[in-house]
């Protein structure tokens, strides 16, 4: 919709707020006008927006947990765009958000479209949400056509989600700006919303929805992290969904190898923050059909977050106990041979020659206890490496690892340095994440601690970044490490994305043995990976979802592997749309008259937009 046509539809929205009536047909939408009837008469402040708040809704339940991987995969297809995903009960509260770009967030908030608030029509007036949900049919409300002026730099397209009985479970909803607006986000919110009921219907039966009340009574019973398994499903409260990724599958793959039969018991499983114990109760019906999984930190985990550390230290930093020295003995761990420098880290995938300087590099710190700045772009695994060449060559040291971005990250630094400059501290190495993100106490905390390290501590600090700032206060802290490694991104070493791709393959889905076929593994080294090996990963998960049996195939991997691209910047929903033109095309097998009758448009604008998209052959 141009800025003309959005100007005839604000002047006339004026007119019907203030005269009650529509001054000239043919400019507004007929359901449009009906609802902006339904919110008139409902009393709705077309200049306010004052929604109501409800923090006691059922955040974790069936349609939630049922949803959330749908919203998991839209949101990453959509991840690095100005585009939200929202999911609201059947009163449209919202029960999920997913929204990537912090400055859309931050305008999301403002209008509270968030968990807890309603966006039904009687309070918002026309919106995505309230008017997708008033007719039970998709609606599409850009810019203008809100009748509250607070939602008028938004574009939202709503669609109902039906429960198994055909009831209406809530509305799956598509936010963007108004001037990135797009016909095809309406389907985007069907596809989600599709999806969502098939997943709805696949865990109908009676053993899932018995899972579901052992959550939902474990979740009444603790605080902590719970997440319920099935062979095709993980629900997960509001305290797990807290832990880090690699965490939640620590504990998905240890609870899935005890299996779901059986009677209670317990196990235990190291996570990042430190040792926890998992209760794992089988849930029986006909059979076993799940598992309800509590985890539990360790009162050694906990160690840190009490007692004489409480005034230094945060729930985000962990430290795990260091294992014995060997009897007779001085220290943990030795320096690395000079035959030794330049093979991979143990247990991270790699053999390219920057890959191999990193170990090397690393390795020689870690030895030398030489505190060190390790840089890099986001995903490239700073973090992974440093702990490879921790548990390699200082094994008997203590781990610590510190957050920037935590607001305590000042005050847990300064107790390590003071820790640092009392005699007899032991080996230690200390990791700081996230080092940008260090406030200006931080950052004189860090600069206190390096100016006091032992010489068994090895302090790192890691940067997301190429190349550190030249002046500034976080310049200057910088300038006091001793040495400095870059992680290349994966673009400048090709020659890993194979040995990688393999090893992801192998931990997203440790019982298939399944690889990359050539092809596929041509077209991942050829990508450019923004985001790294976390994008890497991203990209894998979802093709071994696409593809449950077998290798990953080319046709597994997502759009912008099919296209020869195009000489200018996709907008973040012209991308969103190519996608989703590719997958239609891949349904239809390549038939253009299929694919553009699945997408609702017409076969000539198909056309266009494979010109524009430059695709070619896909799905033939």
């Amino acid at each position: 919709m141009d800025g003309r046509a959005q100007s005839a539809l604000g002047r006339a929205r004026e007119f019907f707020v203030d005269r009650g009536s529509v001054s000239a047909s043919g400019i507004v939408r007929p359901e449009i006008v009906d609802s902006w009837e339904r919110s008139r008469n409902a009393g709705v402040d077309a200049s306010q927006l004052d929604l109501p708040y409800e923090p006691d809704l059922d955040f974790d339940g069936s349609l939630s947990n049922c949803a959330r991987p749908v919203l998991d995969d839209l949101a990453e297809r959509l991840s690095g765009m100005s585009v939200a995903v929202v999911l609201t009960d059947a009163d449209g509260r919202v029960l999920e958000r997913r929204v990537g770009e912090g400055e859309l967030q931050r305008r999301l908030d403002a209008i509270s479209l968030a968990p807890g608030f309603s966006y039904a029509e009687e309070f918002a007036g026309t919106n995505g949400v309230g008017t997708s949900l008033e007719g039970a049919i998709p609606a599409l409300v850009v810019g203008a056509e809100h009748f509250s002026e607070r939602l008028q730099a938004f574009a939202c397209a709503g669609a109902p989600v039906r429960g198994p009985d055909g009831a209406l479970a809530g509305i799956l909803d598509v936010t963007c700006l108004r001037s990135e607006a797009n016909d095809l986000m309406r389907f985007l919110a069907q596809q989600a919303a599709t999806d969502i009921e098939d997943v709805l219907r696949e865990r109908g039966g009676v053993g899932i929805r018995r899972v579901m009340a052992a959550f939902r009574a474990t979740c009444a019973r603790t605080r902590g992290p719970v997440l319920a398994l099935t062979d095709e499903l993980v629900m997960v409260n509001r305290a797990a969904r807290g832990l880090s990724a690699l965490d939640q599958e620590r504990v998905t793959v240890r609870a899935m190898e005890l299996g779901v039969g059986g009677r209670p018991h317990q196990d235990r499983v190291l996570l990042t923050d430190g040792p926890a114990r998992l209760m794992i109760t089988p849930v029986p019906a006909e059979r076993p059909v799940g598992v309800v999984v509590e985890v539990v930190p360790s009162r050694s985990s906990l160690r840190l977050a009490g007692g004489d550390d409480a005034s230094r230290t945060s729930p985000r930093t962990a430290e795990l106990p260091a294992p014995p020295s060997p009897a007779g003995s001085s220290s943990a761990w030795f320096p690395p041979s000079p035959s030794s420098v330049e093979r991979p880290l143990p247990g991270l995938a790699g053999d390219s020659r920057p890959w191999r300087t990193v170990a090397g590099a690393l390795r020689a710190a870690a030895g030398a206890a030489r505190s060190t700045v390790v840089l890099g772009e986001p995903g490239t695994g700073k973090a992974a490496a440093v702990r490879a060449a921790h548990s390699e060559v200082r094994p008997g040291a203590r781990w610590v690892a510190v957050d920037g971005s935590d607001p305590e990250a000042a005050v847990t630094l300064a107790g390590y340095a003071a820790e640092a400059s009392t005699s007899g501290a032991g080996a230690v190495t200390v990791v700081v994440r996230h080092t940008e993100a260090l406030d200006a106490a931080g950052v004189g905390a860090l600069t206190s601690l390096l100016a006091e390290v032992p010489s068994s501590w090895w302090v790192v600090g890691l940067l997301t970044a190429e190349r550190p700032p030249d002046d500034g206060p976080l310049g200057g802290m910088l300038a006091g490490f001793a040495t400095s490694v870059l992680v290349e991104p994966l673009r400048r070493r090709p020659d890993d994305i194979p040995l990688i791709a393999a090893a992801l393959i192998a931990r997203l889905a440790p019982s298939r043995r399944a690889r990359c076929t050539p092809e596929t593994a041509a077209l991942l080294t050829g990508a450019r990976w923004p985001g790294n090996v976390t994008q890497l990963a991203g990209v894998l998960r979802r093709a071994l979802a696409a593809r449950p049996a077998g290798d990953v195939e080319a046709a597994d991997l997502p759009a912008e592997f099919a296209v020869s691209g195009t000489r200018r910047r996709l907008t973040p929903l012209e991308t969103a749309e190519r996608d989703l033109i590719v997958s239609a095309l891949v349904e239809a097998n390549g038939n253009r008259s299929q694919a553009a009758s699945a997408l609702g448009i017409g076969r000539a604008t198909l056309y266009r937009r494979l010109r524009a998209f430059g695709i070619t052959d896909v799905g033939r």
